[in-house]
């Protein structure tokens, strides 16, 4: 092989990757999308019925959008609004 093809090989391996690293960034933001939705949700639901079993679902639901947040300023104010919610769903217990 030539350097050229080798080069062309190269390039198409290193392209072949950047894209899946973009479809999985896409996916991951998909992700946390639907995770807020679903947060969102079991608020409305604890809202409208506040029992243990539906402030317990919202803090399920916070921990897995918390788990896919990037780190930074508003993961660190999910992880305190997190722990209220853990500290109100004890008054239920």
């Amino acid at each position: 092989m030539n350097s050229s093809k080798l080069s062309a090989i190269a390039f198409l391996a290193l392209f072949s990757f950047a894209c899946e690293d973009e479809k999985d960034e896409a996916a991951s933001a998909a992700n946390c999308a639907t995770l807020m939705a679903e947060m969102e949700a079991a608020s409305d639901a604890f809202e409208a019925n506040q029992t243990k079993a539906n402030c317990d679902k919202v803090v399920e639901k916070a921990e897995a959008v918390y788990n896919c947040m990037p780190d930074g300023a508003e993961k660190t104010e999910m992880r305190e609004t997190l722990d209220e919610i853990k500290g109100i769903c004890v008054v239920f217990s």
